[in-house]
């Protein structure tokens, strides 16, 4: 399985939409409220965001890691 950057989140959740027709139909796909497909697409609240990922079959991992040369 390979990894996608966060900074996809928004083209797979506007695709998502796409293909179901627009925002209300994937909202009642899915089982999620229509508010948070609408802040995931327009780069809103990260809570929003996850919520309709896990909801498209995604699951998010925030990762730390330490700069280079620290915390050797």
């Amino acid at each position: 399985m390979t990894d996608i950057p966060i900074g996809n989140a928004q083209s797979i959740v506007a695709d998502a939409v796409e293909l179901a027709g627009g925002q209300r139909a994937l909202a009642r796909l899915r089982g999620i409220a229509q508010c948070d497909i609408s802040q995931a697409v327009n780069n809103g609240a990260a809570d929003a965001r996850n919520r309709v990922l896990n909801a498209l079959g995604y699951a998010v991992v925030e990762v730390i890691r330490p700069l280079k040369g620290q915390n050797r």
